[in-house]
């Protein structure tokens, strides 16, 4: 398929291999020349009158005059051009180490639960990514997650079977910090790329916001790396959370990048995979020799010679024409969009129709998705403006108003600020994620930093929810041991509402043995051997989760360090 790289490699890249050969067009056109002035000389029939001439000879007029010694100029021409060897790129290496290197941001937050996308938009992505790795067959590829941090899931590396399984175990479940912030990865960028060039970085995302997009300019505007942003949603389905396509897209344009969203079939995969090679092959370093592209113009010339054997081909040439262009036409296939849906779902998803499409284009006209989400806010349609909405304070309150607390907690958590936080504690309060509310709270008021006109509605509200957990853990103490309650939720697992402390559970010290056991006397007993064995996690859910948790106090370590270092020179 012919697209706008396409055309870009051919402008920047055509050059002829042998362009001595161009010369031939001095002789060809002196040869042209001389035969064009020789047909065109006075003969017996220039002797005729005007009227008899007419009537007594057939001759050629208009274009078809002297016609085939054009298309025998036209053949020669063709020739020159395969012998001078066009080309605009290299051929393709056939070993997977001189491929280009690809590095996926994959977004690994909670909104990519959602399942407009069947069966959400976070295993759909991961397919998406499984399909590419696939179809390269080569090539280094790392993996960087991101939610409210980022980290290195999986270095640069050309062995799928490793890649996989990591990618696989991805979820918001293993982010040690809850949010949306893509601007987080691009340290990591450099650490795994090196500045290759031809490299590509691909953004696998269902939204971002204007600080992020601000980022991202920033980063790429003296980088050598190709950025795609691949699109997870769906647009023809309702959802509480759409997918903020427009922002994507601004964020592909502005770092001059391309926007591809996610489809059923495997379009979307294959202009990934012909984006990154062609890159690869307009910026890379390669050693691989041109490709010469010329000898796609014999065909042409064995058309015409082939015509140019039969008799009458002058009459015949545009009845040939008419015949092989029928046969290179391509009729138009129009694709519909299939909605998957989940078996078991008695309630089907809502789809977008052609008369909500229309109305939302009519508003576009006139109005900003601000202004639009304003308007619906003003007349508590809350959930609809919270759709609309770009601004994160605007679309987590519209979100609040609208009860939907889980995904107002996401939005104030893209804020990046105090005050950001401050809301999504009152949002954590309302989903009876006590525990949470309180620790965010305790971490605003530790800070020396906090506005001061927000102080003193932290500490209410933290003094409010402190209440409220000393009151449930006394509940739990004095139920301690019965499985009656008015609150029990501090007795649920991890994917429940964390409501208080809970009662502590007294553990007899001899279950509390500690065993420490070195290589020798692990290898040197079966017995020890299978224990150690069952001990060790085999999910590597819970690795990437440790992982990520360390990664994420050693960075908050060194920050502090160097502050306090900073401090310490600043006084001296």
């Amino acid at each position: 398929m012919f697209d706008s790289l396409s055309l870009q490699q051919v402008i920047t890249q055509f050059h002829f291999i042998r362009p001595l050969w161009l010369l031939a067009f001095i002789p060809m056109g002196g040869l042209f020349w001389l035969r064009w002035r020789e047909a065109n000389q006075a003969g017996w029939k220039d002797v005729l009158p005007e009227h008899l001439r007419k009537v007594l000879t057939i001759g050629e007029k208009g274009w078809s005059r002297q016609l085939p010694l054009k298309l025998l100029m036209a053949m020669i021409a063709l020739a020159i051009l395969v012998c001078a060897g066009p080309t605009w790129q290299r051929q393709a290496s056939p070993f997977g180490e001189d491929k280009a290197s690809m590095l996926v941001l994959f977004d690994s937050s909670e909104s990519m639960l959602e399942q407009d996308l069947p069966p959400s938009r976070l295993e759909r992505s991961k397919q998406k990514v499984r399909e590419l790795l696939a179809l390269r067959q080569g090539g280094s590829t790392g993996l960087v997650v991101f939610a409210g941090s980022a980290h290195v899931a999986m270095p640069m590396t050309q062995d799928t079977k490793v890649f996989e399984p990591i990618l696989a175990a991805i979820s918001p479940e293993v982010m040690p910090v809850e949010g949306k912030f893509a601007e987080q990865a691009l340290p990591l960028i450099d650490q795994q790329l090196q500045g290759r060039p031809g490299s590509t970085v691909l953004l696998v995302s269902d939204g971002t916001n204007p600080n992020t997009i601000a980022a991202f300019k920033a980063y790429f505007a003296d980088k050598p790396y190709q950025l795609i942003v691949l699109g997870a949603g769906n647009r023809n389905v309702v959802s509480d959370a759409p997918a903020n396509f427009d922002s994507l897209r601004q964020l592909a344009s502005v770092v001059s990048g391309r926007f591809i969203e996610i489809t059923v079939d495997n379009s979307d995969v294959e202009r990934l995979s012909r984006s990154v090679e062609r890159n690869m092959q307009l910026n890379g370093d390669s050693a691989m020799p041109w490709q010469d592209m010329g000898y796609q113009l014999l065909l042409p010339i064995a058309l015409v010679m082939l015509l140019w054997f039969r008799k009458g081909w002058l009459v015949q040439w545009c009845v040939v024409f008419t015949l092989t262009g029928s046969l290179l036409v391509v009729p138009t296939v129009k694709a519909d969009t299939v909605v998957e849906t989940k078996a078991q779902n008695s309630q089907p998803a809502e789809v977008v129709t052609t008369w909500s499409r229309a109305v939302q284009w009519w508003w576009d006209l006139w109005l900003t998705p601000d202004q639009q989400g304003q308007r619906l806010f003003n007349q508590g349609e809350y959930l609809e403006a919270a759709k609309h909405f770009v601004d994160p304070l605007r679309k987590g309150t519209a979100y609040y108003y609208a009860s939907e607390y889980q995904q107002a907690h996401r939005a104030f958590l893209q804020m990046d600020n105090d005050f950001g936080l401050y809301n999504g504690a009152s949002a954590l309060a309302r989903q009876r994620e006590y525990l949470a509310a309180r620790d965010l709270l305790q971490s605003l008021a530790d800070k020396d930093s906090l506005a001061e006109d927000l102080r003193p509605n932290v500490e209410h509200n933290l003094k409010v929810i402190g209440g409220v957990v000393e009151e449930i853990n006394r509940t739990s103490e004095s139920q301690a041991g019965t499985t009656d309650g008015p609150e029990e939720s501090f007795e649920l697992s991890d994917d429940k509402p964390r409501t208080a402390d809970g009662a502590d559970e007294k553990t007899a010290a001899e279950l509390m043995i500690k065993d420490t056991l070195n290589a020798n006397e692990i290898l040197g007993s079966n017995e020890l051997a299978d224990k150690w064995l069952k001990r060790v996690e085999a999910d590597p859910k819970y690795f990437l989760r440790a992982k990520f948790q360390i990664q994420l106090n050693e960075s908050n370590n060194a920050t502090v360090s160097n502050s306090a270092s900073e401090v310490e020179e600043a006084q001296q």
